[in-house]
């Protein structure tokens, strides 16, 4: 499976998770098919850390697009009085700028610095998947090639970070209502059917197709949630 065919996966798995958030909230299985999406594009961004010529692009891309479609994202979001939050991109930016200095540093002290300022950071600017996002982007890029620590490192990413940050507030005597689609993230898992499938080819170029599709599909949606 090439990373294009991974990619439409994705996008797939997101159509399906935002149907389901916008149009049919009482059906939780289109939320749990979503749960693929955002390990996918994890892994997607790790995939292309580790092949770009030049990281630089690749975060200006992102950082681009992610202030670009957040005009979209907060609209539809305000049609369903969802808090405000930044957008996946953001979460994926910062996922992609702790790997560039990973790649710039053989000290592992600054490794572990750099994925927690960006995850630290997610959270105080509140980006879509906070912390585990960034952690788990970071994760799939430094077992890039070894399978066994790469699903070990995302099960941790994917159950102890979302535990740690409902728990908290609650140990600290904060008010704090449990999201199940914080415990629903483990399912994101399956998507290691697709990943562990990669067979290292690139398939057709279309670099632009997600940051295209994904201002455009919430577009599509704020139009339809105001027509009907």
């Amino acid at each position: 499976m090439s990373s294009f065919e991974i990619k439409i996966i994705a996008i797939l798995a997101m159509i399906v998770d935002h149907i389901g958030l916008y149009f049919f909230p009482n059906l939780i299985l289109l939320r749990v098919v979503g749960r693929l999406s955002f390990p996918l594009f994890a892994w997607l961004i790790a995939n292309g850390a580790y092949y770009t010529h030049d990281i630089n692009k690749y975060l200006w891309r992102l950082l681009v697009f992610a202030f670009m479609s957040q005009v979209p994202v907060t609209l539809t979001l305000l049609q369903i009085l969802l808090p405000f939050h930044l957008n996946v991109l953001f979460t994926l930016f910062l996922g992609l700028l702790a790997i560039k200095i990973i790649k710039q540093n053989d000290n592992k002290l600054i490794w572990v610095l750099a994925s927690l300022s960006c995850a630290l950071s997610a959270i105080i600017i509140n980006t879509e998947y906070g912390a585990a996002g960034v952690l788990s982007i970071v994760a799939f890029y430094l077992f890039f090639n070894n399978p066994k620590p790469m699903f070990l490192s995302q099960v941790l990413v994917l159950t102890i970070v979302p535990t740690v940050l409902i728990l908290l507030p609650s140990y600290l005597g904060l008010k704090q209502e449990g999201d199940i689609l914080s415990y629903l993230n483990i399912l994101g898992l399956f998507a290691f059917v697709f990943i562990f499938s990669y067979n290292k080819k690139q398939g057709p170029k279309t670099k632009y197709l997600f940051y295209v599709f994904y201002p455009l599909q919430y577009m599509v949606i704020f139009l339809l949630k105001t027509l009907f």
